[in-house]
């Protein structure tokens, strides 16, 4: 398999696309490190051809776009739209399930542990400003978190 599919395209390209309209240049030079920690489940995927990474990847962007617009509005009503902006992935990923004839079980379980992992993501570190380095970590860690949920 050359490559992942158009699917796996979408929620960097959401995130991408949020950095491009708030056009911040703090935002735009962390471009490497928002983007670095999704080619790991990448190329894991192409590795082992395992379809249940996208999950572990998509999260990694739910929370990379939380955390981005987290920043964004540092005051309290900025956790709503961190959040908001994170099931904003979260929709498209359950969209693209559906369209792959995920069943409602497993859309069910998809869901529970995003909203989870989504929460443990935009909470983790609290409200101290952060690095474009340092909300990649805390992207990936959740992500982990994302597939360890899924294991269980």
């Amino acid at each position: 398999m050359p490559f992942a599919g158009w699917e796996w395209a979408v929620p960097p390209l959401l995130v991408l696309a949020w950095m491009w309209l708030g056009r911040r240049d703090s935002e735009v030079r962390g471009l490497g490190w928002t983007l670095a920690p999704g080619l790991l489940w990448l190329a894991l995927f192409l590795w082992t051809g395992d379809r249940r990474l996208y999950f572990c990847y998509t999260m990694l962007y739910a929370v990379q776009l939380a955390r981005l617009r987290r920043m964004q509005f540092r005051q309290v009503r900025g956790w709503g739209r961190a959040a908001g902006a994170g099931f904003a992935v979260i929709a498209a990923f359950l969209g693209i399930r559906i369209w792959q004839d995920a069943t409602a079980a497993v859309l069910i379980v998809e869901l529970l542990v995003a909203a989870g992992v989504l929460e443990l993501g935009i909470v983790w570190r609290g409200g101290q400003p952060e690095t474009p380095a340092q909300r990649a970590m805390v992207s990936l860690a959740a992500s982990l978190a994302a597939f360890a949920g899924l294991a269980l």
